[in-house]
């Protein structure tokens, strides 16, 4: 169930949506809490990955870059920060995972798109610049990934609950 509801809010991407206002993050949170160990990084990271590759040269019309695999690398951190919940989630440490998550891709992706110097100057204002443009894409993400994340952590914890009958996955502190 934890497989397709990853793929399920990884598919999303392709619906309308405001920039960067999707389950994309809270997917990666989910995925590396929930899957199996095996396949809690490197499931949700291909599925992004995927999904990214076809936006970019089918939706998009452009090219993927090198710079693409900093951003995939900012996915694989989001997803990281989602296993370290494995065995100690709780509401308080998802919703730090809720925040933690866009802004450590907000941090490596952004400063991948300062390196690649055809945008930013490679100077300290340059990278500052990066950043303080990207801004407004950081406040849509940190606003989707606590909305989302709340909603799948949460169904996943009623689901538990109701059909299951367990009440161990989430404690209030």
């Amino acid at each position: 169930m934890s497989y397709l509801v990853v793929l399920g809010a990884v598919l999303s991407r392709f619906l309308p949506h405001v920039p960067n206002v999707s389950p994309v993050f809270a997917a990666l949170l989910f995925g590396g809490a929930h899957l199996k160990k095996r396949d809690a990084i490197w499931y949700p990271v291909a599925l992004v990955a995927a999904s990214d590759f076809v936006l970019t040269t089918v939706v998009y019309r452009m090219r993927v870059g090198w710079g693409q695999s900093v951003v995939w690398l900012g996915f694989a951190v989001v997803a990281l920060i989602g296993y370290w919940l494995r065995e100690r989630e709780s509401v308080g440490r998802v919703g730090l995972a809720a925040l933690a998550g866009p802004t450590a891709f907000f941090l490596i992706s952004n400063f991948g798109v300062w390196l690649g110097g055809r945008l930013y100057p490679p100077t300290w204002v340059g990278l500052i610049t990066c950043y303080a443009a990207a801004l407004p894409f950081y406040r849509n993400s940190l606003l989707s990934s606590v909305v989302y994340t709340a909603v799948l952590f949460g169904a996943h914890e009623i689901y538990q609950r109701r059909h299951l009958g367990i009440t161990t996955t989430a404690h209030a502190g």
